[in-house]
């Protein structure tokens, strides 16, 4: 429906309608930074799906200018410590996600602290934002992020121009790192042994640990994220027709997706007759309906980590290389970029294109193995 294109070093949208006259239409995403580019133009196509934008009739920032206080004198932020707060406004207006605003805010606090809150922002120099992006106590990626979320900030103050003097940093396109399907084994059973240990020993309760394993597995299976993973409940189950709706997807949507065989086998051994709103991943003592979804997925992480460490496997990997790990199998057994992109609801093809490299590295390394 809607795609992105560069121009002057500038990110631009497009919109097709064969019946719609011209066919296309185009308009300034208003940042030359392709990730945010992205988030505005999923926001874009959201509104034009559910009738509140049109993009042949409507300006796209008219109400962005209207209502989130751009160039209205009083009302618009004047320094560092009000941007902030008038910014992460505005997204939760736009239905942003709550990790999404968090990551905004942890940034820019971060930035805060090196230029001084009550520092007006007419008086922020591009030096002040090449220094805290190119610290030197910080690697390359971490400094992209910086660049990425506080250059988000400033363009939506109307101060590009100090962004834009800045350079982006460069990291390389590095692949995923993808979890195989020995590594989760090994992962698992290092998970048992830690449960029957403390079993012996009195110092957990019946299945107080390893309930965690089935999620593991599952969240391989369906490549669900940490925090869609601490989300499913028994109502968004559907075996009959073999599929999961996930309610709070990133981008905020909802969507449905396949469950194989494998995870359905998960899910039968584990449904005991529980309400439709009972979480299906939890620990015996947990509340059976209410949650912090960071915090379960934070907790998970760090057992992950534990038993990963203990098996002895690669120490890149996290809980969300389930993700990986479950993308990586599509495109080595011959899926699409398109049919990767839709399994895994990327919003941009150029993800969904990494695996497709990585299945086409781990063929090359098993055709030298198979001569070597």
């Amino acid at each position: 429906m809607a795609s992105i294109y560069e121009r002057s070093g500038k990110c631009y949208a497009q919109f097709y309608d064969s019946d719609r006259s011209p066919k296309r239409k185009q308009f300034s995403l208003r940042t030359s930074d392709r990730t945010e580019a992205r988030q505005r133009l999923t926001d874009f196509e959201r509104a034009y799906e559910n009738g509140s934008f049109d993009p042949w009739t409507d300006d796209p920032f008219a109400e962005e200018t209207q209502d989130e206080g751009e160039g209205v004198g009083e009302e618009a932020p004047s320094t560092v410590s009000e941007a902030i707060e008038a910014f992460c406004e505005a997204k939760d207006r736009q239905g942003r996600t709550e990790s999404t605003i968090r990551n905004y805010r942890k940034q820019w606090r971060l930035f805060r602290r090196r230029v001084g809150g009550e520092t007006p922002l007419d008086d922020l120099e591009s030096s002040d934002v090449r220094s805290f992006v190119y610290d030197s106590d910080v690697k390359a990626t971490t400094g992209a992020n910086r660049y990425r979320h506080v250059g988000a900030i400033l363009r939506w103050c109307n101060y590009d121009s100090v962004i834009d003097a800045v350079e982006k940093p460069k990291t390389g396109d590095k692949l995923p790192k993808a979890l195989r399907p020995n590594e989760l084994r090994s992962i698992c059973r290092e998970a048992v042994k830690d449960y029957r240990k403390k079993r012996l020993n009195g110092s957990c309760r019946r299945r107080e640990i390893v309930w965690i394993v089935p999620a593991v597995r599952f969240a391989y299976m369906t490549g669900l994220r940490g925090s869609e993973l601490a989300r499913v409940r028994w109502r968004h189950v559907d075996l009959e027709r073999e599929q999961l709706t996930i309610y709070e997807q990133k981008n905020g949507d909802e969507s449905t997706i396949p469950l194989i065989e494998s995870a359905r086998e998960i899910l039968r051994r584990l449904y005991d007759g529980e309400d439709g709103d009972t979480f299906v991943f939890r620990s015996p003592g947990c509340d059976p309906e209410e949650r912090s979804a960071r915090r379960f997925r934070e907790h998970a992480s760090r057992k992950f980590a534990e038993w990963r460490d203990k098996a002895g496997v690669r120490s890149e990997l996290t809980l969300h290389s389930t993700r990986h790990g479950f993308a990586t199998r599509l495109a080595e057994n011959g899926a699409s970029a398109m049919a990767i992109k839709s399994a895994l609801r990327h919003s941009a093809l150029s993800t969904s294109m990494k695996y497709i490299h990585m299945a086409g590295e781990r063929l090359q390394s098993e055709v030298e193995s198979a001569f070597s």
